[in-house]
């Protein structure tokens, strides 16, 4: 049997595939159809970009208890599939069900697991975000529409994040910062990462394409060396795709330029 074949036989493959990415595909769903979030970018600039962040935050994290206040079939299959692989998720540091914990504890584990995660990876979209701003205004000398422009091009940013196993991004983000600390909600907020935490220096920073097409890129980062002991399995919001074709990862920074530019911070 191949590796492929028996990566996708691992429990990690399971839980990828049929709870992490039906999940993703429907929170992203609901987040497009929020009343709330229409209503966060009409008063954004009237806020500033730690306030606009921090209800951001909560309303992501308001959206997966609203999911998962809604039974159906999805969430129905997810809570199965962890209950059958419940001790190949990683609840470190999460709210661990019990032994022989039952269908509704199941679900309060996986809630908390979700709505840590999805405030996990906005952390991570910062760091990122916060980091090409510095580099593009500061060493570039980009600013108004050519800063945005080059920004919202700078996908390929997160991307490079959501292709490697867990252990390879700690990794690769403690090269890239140079921090040794462990990238963690609630350890850390929206509030920190604004305010200058976990900042990539310029030098980890490349500028590529054309006038009017660039887009901002890591340098070359050396391979972690590391062998995971469990399948590599890319993340759900990399991998899925919206409407028009646009990856619900790039679908997410785009989200965040519009709050830095309707909070003033694209100027």
């Amino acid at each position: 049997m191949s590796h492929q074949q028996l990566s996708y036989r691992h429990p990690k493959a399971a839980l990828y595939l049929e709870v992490y990415t039906p999940l993703v595909e429907v929170w992203f769903e609901t987040l497009r159809d929020s009343f709330a979030l229409t209503e966060l970018r009409r008063a954004a600039p009237g806020r500033d970009l730690v306030d606009n962040l921090q209800r951001l935050d909560l309303l992501f994290r308001d959206l997966v208890d609203g999911l998962f206040a809604r039974p159906g079939t999805i969430l129905d299959h997810a809570i199965a599939v962890v209950a059958e692989h419940r001790d190949a998720v990683v609840w470190e540091d999460q709210m661990v069900p019990a032994p022989g914990a039952d269908a509704t504890e199941l679900a309060a584990s996986l809630r908390h697991k979700f709505k840590r995660n999805i405030s996990l990876a906005m952390l991570e979209a910062l760091i990122c975000l916060e980091s090409a701003l510095a580099y593009g205004r500061d060493t570039v000398g980009l600013s108004g529409q050519a800063l945005e422009t080059t920004l919202r091009a700078s996908t390929p940013l997160l991307a490079s994040l959501s292709v490697l196993h867990d252990e390879q991004e700690m990794v690769r983000m403690r090269h890239l910062t140079g921090d040794p600390r462990e990238i963690q909600h609630p350890r850390f907020t929206v509030a920190d990462i604004a305010g200058g935490a976990f900042r990539i220096a310029p030098d980890k920073f490349r500028i590529v394409g054309p006038e009017g097409q660039r887009k901002i890129r890591f340098a070359s980062v050396p391979p972690s060396g590391l062998v995971p002991s469990t399948p590599t399995m890319k993340c759900p919001a990399h991998q899925l795709t919206n409407d028009n074709g646009q990856r619900l990862n790039d679908e997410l920074w785009d989200l965040l330029v519009d709050i830095y530019r309707l909070s003033g911070r694209l100027t």
